[in-house]
Parts: C-alpha cells; structure tokens; sequence
C-alpha cells in the first residue's frame, strides 16, 4: 500500500487519538447505534488520557458529518486541535477500536483504509464519450466533426461511401476521445481506466490509445455515451484487483530479495528500525498477529526511530509501539506498507521485514 496520505499525520507533534468504528446506516435505528458506538469509544480514549479538547473535536466531527447509505466504516485520527485524516470506507471494521498516544495507532488504519487507485472512467459510443477524471469532474468530448455517425438503414447506390465518411467520423470521434483520456490518466496518475460501450466503440477507443493508458483499462458493456449508474460496482471490484495484483507484487519482491546475498531484505525488528532510520525501506511488511508488544524511541523527525535512545542524536525521544513507529517513518520516506495474511507465504522475525532500496549496516 502506498502511504502519501499518511505522511501528513506528521505535521503534527500530537498527541493523536485514533479511531476506527462502524458507520453503517441501513436500519431504522442507525442513527442512534452510531451515536452510541461513538459513546463507547468516547470513553475509552478518555480513559486512556484523551483531553477535552481533543474529545471535542472528535465530537463535531462525528456528529456534523453525513452519514452514508449501507455498510461502512469510519477512520479517524485527530489531535486536539483539529481532524488529521477523516476516511469512510466500504466495509465496516470487525469491532471499533480507540486509542490515544504520542504517535496514531496505524495499523488498524491501514486495515480499514483501502489503497486508493485513481480511475478514470469514460463511456464511448460513435458521437464521443463522457469522461469522468480522477478527481470526479465529469466532461464531454467529441472531434467536432460535423460528420455523420449514423449509417443509412438500406443499402443503396452510393451508400458505401457514405458509410466509410460515417466510420471515417466514429474515428475522429474515438481519436479525441483517446487523446483526453490520455492526458487524464497521466495527469491524475490514474491506475485504472474503465470504459464503458458497445464492443466496437470500446474496440475503437483501445486502439487509439496509448500503451500506458491501454494497460490499465477494464471494460463494461454499456449503450449510449453516458456514464452508467452501475460503473461504480465494475470500478470498485477493478480497483480490488488492482490492489491485490499490487499487494503480490510487493510479497514477490520481498520474497525475491530475501533469496539473494545483497542485503536487500531484512527481518526483525532491529534491522527494519536500523534501515527505516537510513531511509532505505522501499516496502515493509507487517504480520499484524506477529508483532510483538516491543516499543521503539522516536525522536522529532519520524523517521528517527531505534531500539535505545543512544542512537539517536534527539535529546528527548519518545517510547512508543514499534509498529506504529516503523509505519509512520517509512511513510516520511515515501515507502510503501503490506500487511501480510495468514496465507501468505512469507517468514518474517518479530512480524517484521522489509524491502531495501540500498543495503545498510554489515551488508553495505
């Protein structure tokens, strides 16, 4: 999983409560079991130390938001002076956790929060398409051609060329429509495409398109040039598809580095510490039922973390639980993160291992 939207949690010198709750709305009463989960867990970051002030800011957040329709879940992380990452997501947590402390508990957030996967989605027919971009607005693009996209219903004398001058349009048409997506898909750093259309029209956008773009697109069958009310479910289980074929990328990669001599894997708590200090994790991996209850110290950068105070230059650090540190300070780095499962194939120390963009310590 990427973390660019972690990396802000580190503007914050905190401390941070984190919460992750149900938010589903599909009974008559949900509105009052929300409120009372909320209850629940209001009272226990309080317990754990939380202030008013932070409790307050949870309080409106909580309350002064539009609930969504169905299931759902809901992550928050906040100090206390302000919300710091405020997330719904597709699918409620098993049970709703809070806790309060000098960095935000991450890996439940990372449970709950899906990797994002910009999409662009567009629906062609022979007139052109309407595209929806990464950041959801919604345009219509066409050659403007003043050609004409439909052919004559009978054959007739002369009909096959008026036929080639209707192809010669749906053309032009699909040609604009490829050059917009093109831009859209690099422009928003899109990793997925979804296009929407009658075969042919679908046919004639691909070919237009550029490799990069043509890569990463996912097809529905769809009449007319709008973009249909059911994309949504072929985008949502695309997008799964393009994080899991991720996450086997990211297990395929540890597992080939931790087959070489170079230093380029490590396990254990001490050497993912040691390489996320030297900014060198390009993606750790975390066994949630595996780490133990270790603490690292931090210092004031995130990244500054270790086993003992001593190898840090800070005067001050801060104890606090090593996966929580190890997460927040790859995040600094721009690494990535993979929570491992039960089936997967992989052998880590202490729950923890990494991928290393150069060797540190004795295999440097």
């Amino acid at each position: 999983m990427r973390t660019e939207w972690i990396r802000p949690l580190s503007d914050s010198d905190g401390p941070f409560a984190t919460v992750v709750m149900d938010a589903t709305h599909d009974t008559a009463d949900a509105t009052e079991q929300y409120r009372l989960r909320w209850r629940d867990l209001r009272e226990r970051l309080a317990d754990a130390g939380a202030d008013d002030a932070m409790l307050g800011v949870l309080d409106d957040a909580v309350t002064d938001a539009d609930v969504p329709d169905g299931t759902a879940g809901r992550v928050l992380v906040a100090d206390a002076r302000q919300v710091l990452l405020d997330r719904h997501t597709e699918i409620p947590p098993e049970r709703g956790t809070a806790s309060w402390g000098s960095v935000p508990d991450l890996l439940p957030v990372l449970a709950a929060v899906g990797e994002d996967v910009p999409t662009v989605v567009v629906a062609i027919d022979n007139a052109g398409g309407e595209i929806r971009a990464v950041d959801g607005t919604v345009e219509t693009v066409d050659s403007g051609s003043s050609g004409p996209v439909h052919k004559a219903g009978t054959a007739g004398p002369g009909e096959g060329g008026a036929d080639a001058r209707v192809e010669e349009t749906w053309k032009r048409n699909a040609h604009a429509v490829a050059e917009r997506v093109d831009k859209l898909v690099r422009g928003g750093n899109a990793a997925l495409l979804v296009v929407a259309g009658d075969a042919p029209a679908r046919a004639r956008l691909r070919d237009e398109l550029t490799p990069a773009s043509a890569e990463v697109m996912a097809e529905i069958e769809n009449t007319g040039g709008a973009v249909p009310d059911q994309v949504d479910d072929t985008v949502r289980a695309a997008a799964g598809d393009v994080r899991e074929r991720r996450r086997g990328e990211y297990l395929t990669s540890f597992a080939t580095a931790s087959g070489r001599s170079d230093g380029l894997a490590v396990t254990g708590v001490a050497g993912v510490a040691a390489a996320a200090r030297a900014h060198a994790v390009e993606t750790l991996l975390v066994d949630p039922s595996a780490v133990p209850g270790t603490e690292l110290v931090v210092g004031a950068d995130p990244t500054a973390v270790a086993e003992r105070s001593g190898d840090l230059p800070d005067a001050t650090t801060t104890p606090v639980p090593a996966p929580d540190a190890l997460v927040r300070a790859v995040a600094a780095a721009d690494g990535a993160v993979v929570l491992t499962r039960p089936d997967d194939d992989v052998t880590l120390t202490d729950g923890l291992g990494a991928v290393l963009r150069f060797p540190v310590g004795p295999a440097a």
